[in-house]
């Protein structure tokens, strides 16, 4: 357990990785399709992972941070109003385990945080490289079908699949959105193709997987990526202004070399694109979900503060009939599904942390790592109102407050240096981790 192992130019020890691997990255559907296809299985392994990471969080209670110990304690009082509520009703400890599973995000990403913090992990460049080596493992094995027509799929266990010849879900294909701000934060940095070309293909399977709410959303954390890097004086304008022209530039090439040569793929694309400013538009999925909002947010009114929660999943479906009965409501929407199952408290509790680092992102003392997690954890904003964000989404969250409250490179320990003497400064070690060595 002991032993060091090197992935992707990381290095962890055997159980770090472990570890790692069951609370986090098999949280990630294609990840965990690749061992288990069945998604029978992983949703129950997520439901009982969840369980026993929530039962972990509060074990270690007394070790948390002031602001996380309120955190939980809120989720805490909200799950024990559930329980009170189920028994009083239903005569049992918690009746739709689901309910438990919408929420406990809230605890994953403190969980995640500790977990970052306790080993001393840095994990943002090894996450960029998981992500694009996954992608490409993934489509190597179930990606045989991809085309652009966006036929249906019928298949038999849909598990992290789009149901369409995209071949894989939003909600993966938006995690893409880390290793295309990573990737071009350094090319931006060094300049070197060796950056460059990762992110182009970044961007062209965002762009070929046609998930509009992934369009959005990609745009949106670049927008806030490049504001905060020029607020933060990690790229010159300059420099923002150069990348913007050549940028604009070679789309301006592409789009004329494709209407010359293909120019039913630029109409294709357009159409597509214009999706994303008619989301109502007939025979969409956004039209679906405009009739969820205009069916259960007059029903979130009735119970605006604490939601239906049990009741909402013994209720039928008013829209369809293809779901069994009480297996819940089937929201496409994040937004809509808190409102309508927890309320505006639960809400509130699960998108707070997304709020606070709305307001972090105006900060002029931000790292790099920072930088990068919070224009994509800020993305789940607008992807919200077109899916439920996935689970492993949230422990990125978690990350992201981890950069935000580790110390920086470089910095004193003024602290340290008053009980001990000479000042120590916190560098990066052959681990990629931040230890500590003395002055002379």
């Amino acid at each position: 357990m002991n032993h060091l192992v090197k992935i992707f130019g990381y290095q962890f020890y055997v159980k770090e990785i472990l570890v790692i691997m069951i609370s986090y990255l098999l949280m990630e559907n294609i990840f965990s399709w690749l061992f288990l296809p069945n998604s029978v299985i992983l949703l129950m392994y997520e439901k009982v992972m969840g369980i026993l990471i929530f039962g972990f969080v509060l074990y270690h209670f007394n070790n948390l941070l002031y602001t996380e110990k309120i955190y939980i304690g809120l989720m805490a009082l909200v799950l024990s109003r559930l329980v009170f509520e189920s028994m009083l009703s239903y005569g049992t400890i918690f009746q739709q385990l689901t309910l438990f599973t919408i929420l406990f995000p809230v605890a994953f990403s403190i969980f995640i945080k500790c977990l970052c913090r306790s080993l001393d992990l840095d994990l943002l460049a090894f996450l960029a490289k998981f992500y694009l080596v996954l992608y490409l493992v993934f489509m190597l094995f179930y990606g045989w079908g991809f085309s652009f027509s966006l036929d249906s799929v019928q298949m038999d266990d849909y598990g992290p699949f789009s149901g369409d010849s995209r071949i894989i879900h939003a909600r993966s294909i938006f995690m893409m959105i880390i290793p295309l701000l990573w990737f071009l934060h350094e090319f931006i940095k060094s300049g070197r193709i060796l950056h460059f070309l990762p992110f182009l293909g970044c961007l062209v399977v965002i762009l070929v997987h046609q998930h509009r709410s992934v369009w959005a959303s990609a745009i949106f954390s670049l927008a806030v990526y490049f504001f905060i890097a020029v607020r933060n004086r990690m790229i010159p304008l300059t420099k923002v202004f150069l990348f913007s022209f050549w940028a604009a530039t070679a789309f301006m090439l592409i789009v004329f070399v494709v209407s010359q040569l293909f120019p039913a793929t630029l109409t294709f694309f357009s159409e597509r694109f214009s999706e994303i400013f008619d989301p109502a538009r007939e025979e969409t999925t956004g039209k679906f979900r405009a009739d969820q909002r205009a069916v259960y947010f007059p029903m979130f009114l009735e119970r605006p503060f604490f939601g239906w929660t049990f009741e909402g999943f013994e209720m039928k479906n008013p829209l369809v009939d293809w779901w069994p009965e009480k297996s819940g409501q089937h929201f496409h929407e994040g937004y809509m599904e808190m409102l309508f199952y927890h309320g505006v408290v639960g809400l509130v509790l699960k998108y707070f942390y997304l709020i606070y680092l709305a307001f972090k992102a105006f900060s002029r003392k931000l790292s790099q790592e920072s930088l990068i997690m919070i224009a994509f954890s800020l993305a789940g904003l607008i992807f919200s109102f077109s899916y439920v964000l996935p689970l492993i989404f949230w422990g990125h969250v978690g990350l992201c407050l981890y950069y935000l409250e580790r110390k920086p490179v470089g910095e004193l320990d003024w602290k340290s240096a008053a009980n001990d003497g000479p000042p120590e400064k916190i560098i990066p070690m052959g681990r990629k981790r931040f230890q500590t060595f003395k002055y002379d």
